[in-house]
């Protein structure tokens, strides 16, 4: 169960297919995310970065990324006011309807559609203000949400 304080699971582990095997440990960067101390290994949700690292490893298929698809539609059905965030890669995604890719979303139901370029351009903007008002010996201008996570729960300093 997630609370308000809680990471949502990236990661989730088919129980039949995993052997307990550790490789999914061995290639983790943060390790203590994964118990293998039962039938099979478990993740805290709370302390795993999302890496995928786990997943490349598994030769039995027993780790996949949690799909939020429907969580997503039935959250449209429900009326929740959902704001959409479009990455370039649409364009390669969707090549002969990444122009309609906005209008779709709309249709469905999005309140409102933001291209990740804009903000991008919010973050350099608090990234120049942070600058000018603190002075910093170093600033981590980094959008991967894996080493934004590790970070945030390892290296809070940072």
């Amino acid at each position: 169960m997630q609370t308000a304080t809680s990471l949502p699971p990236v990661i989730k582990i088919n129980e039949a297919l995993c052997v307990n095997c550790h490789v999914c440990i061995s290639v983790c960067p943060v390790k203590y995310c994964n118990d293998g101390s039962g039938d099979f290994v478990t993740i805290n949700p709370n302390t795993c970065i999302g890496c995928g690292k786990c997943i490349e490893a598994c030769t039995h298929e027993a780790r996949t990324y949690i799909d939020d698809f429907q969580k997503f539609v039935d959250d449209l059905i429900a009326g929740e006011k959902i704001i959409a965030v479009s990455a370039p890669s649409s364009a390669a995604s969707f090549p002969d309807a990444h122009l309609k890719l906005n209008t779709f979303l709309k249709e469905l139901g999005v309140a409102a559609v933001f291209d990740v370029s804009f903000g991008a351009e919010l973050t350099v903007k608090s990234y120049i203000e942070h600058i000018k008002n603190n002075n910093p010996k170093t600033v981590i201008a980094q959008p991967c949400p894996a080493i934004v996570t590790y970070i945030e729960l390892y290296k809070p300093e940072l």
